[in-house]
This record gives structure tokens, C-alpha cells and sequence, in this order.
């Protein structure tokens, strides 16, 4: 599957996260789209270091799915503090046993 493509970096999970991580160059980055797969599998605090070196990110999503209504702003709002240049939406990726799933 790819992950990046015109900027624009989806991962969906740990593994195209670490692929990322060797494949990708940073600078190039520009549009983060993350999947609830990949914040479970690694931890929201373990993301945010790793996806920190992201500078030129103007846009980011992040699937909802298992993160719970009422963290929901702080998650947002931990996004918007290292990505300050950039607009934040919310997505989902209606995973089994998340909120948006069946």
C-alpha cells in the first residue's frame, strides 16, 4: 500500500508508521493523516515524539475511532501545539470495536 504520495502521508498503522520513518524524508511531508490503528498500537504520547519531526505540516486528520469523546480536545489540542501552522480534522476509519464501527 502506499503511504506518501504528493506530501501527503497516511499511516494507518504501526508498520507504515516505522515505514515512515526509513522511507520518507520529513521535509517533504506537508498532509498527516493518521489511523486509529496506529495510535493504539504505539500510544498517543509514543505518536506525538514520533511524528514531532513533521515541521512542514499544513494539514492533519486523525481517526477517531478509538479515542474517547471526552479526550477528544486534549487530543486535538496536543495536535494543534505540534502542528501550529497546520488545520486539524477529525476522521474515522469505522474500525471494529471503535465508536464508529460495528
Amino acid at each position: 500500500m502506499e503511504i506518501f504520495t504528493d506530501g501527503n502521508l497516511i499511516i494507518w498503522d504501526k508498520s507504515e508508521l516505522e515505514r515512515a520513518e526509513k522511507e520518507v524524508s520529513a521535509e517533504e511531508v506537508i498532509s498527516l493523516r493518521v489511523g486509529a490503528k496506529c495510535y493504539s498500537e504505539v500510544g498517543l504520547s509514543n505518536l506525538y515524539k514520533r511524528i514531532a519531526k513533521y515541521k512542514n505540516i499544513t494539514k492533519v486528520s486523525v481517526a477517531d475511532d478509538r479515542i474517547l469523546d471526552p479526550d477528544m480536545p486534549s487530543v486535538k489540542a496536543k495536535f494543534e501545539k505540534l502542528f501550529p501552522n497546520a488545520s486539524f480534522e477529525w476522521s474515522y476509519d469505522l474500525l471494529a470495536g471503535g465508536k464508529h464501527g460495528r
